[in-house]
């Protein structure tokens, strides 16, 4: 019933955006739908509806998902800005929210990044960083304490070449930084030539001190 109404409601934005001007229909893009099977039965489905939301300086996209089974679904909200490079300025930056959420547990998601350009080639030289931030709570626990997670990470290229990344993260020991190390997209790309892992002593304004 919860995946009927969900449905039910994104036809209905849709059909509003269309009759609402030719611009509003523009904006919905294409449905996602897909339906998976195990040994000939139902097994679950997914259906996605994104919107672009697009100016003439930044690229925007938000997407309404629901997927899994009907008797269990999941919900996702996703919207993603990028600024549109142009002539006269240079930096590229991002901002990523999300949220999604089901009889179990909901979760919230963000990332910015911004990259910052110098010398006389500051779009083939320039330092990017990027914040990572989620938080999740266990909602078929009553009580529970919703756990949040955040790092920080910061990369130079030169001339148009990735240098090296810088990554803060908080972890109970050095073995368990290790291991979130190992699982960072960039090194199961296998793009680190050497990877160091080093604990780090927060000794101004730390809120545990």
């Amino acid at each position: 019933m919860k995946s009927s109404a969900f449905m039910s409601a994104l036809g209905a934005f849709a059909l509003s955006a269309i009759f609402a001007g030719s611009g509003a229909a523009q904006a919905i893009q294409k449905p996602n739908l897909s339906v998976s099977a195990h040994d000939g039965r139902f097994a679950g489905y997914s259906a996605a509806l994104p919107l672009d939301l697009s100016t003439d300086t930044e690229a925007a996209k938000l997407t309404a998902k629901v997927a899994g089974s009907l008797e269990s679904p999941t919900y996702d909200l996703d919207l993603n800005l990028i600024r549109k490079p142009d002539a006269e300025r240079f930096g590229k930056r991002s901002l990523a929210l999300g949220a999604s959420w089901n009889d179990r547990e909901a979760k919230l998601r963000s990332s910015l990044s911004r990259a910052f350009g110098f010398g006389l080639l500051p779009r083939a030289n320039y330092v990017s960083v990027s914040m990572n931030m989620d938080a999740s709570r266990l909602i078929a626990v009553p009580g529970h304490i919703p756990v949040a997670r955040a790092n920080v990470r910061s990369a130079l290229t030169l001339d148009g070449k990735p240098v090296g990344s810088m990554l803060i993260l908080k972890a109970a020991d050095l073995d368990a930084a290790k291991a979130l190390a190992a699982k960072d997209p960039y090194a199961e790309a296998g793009l680190f030539s050497e990877v160091s892992v080093r604990p780090w002593n927060w000794v101004f304004k730390n809120p545990e001190a």
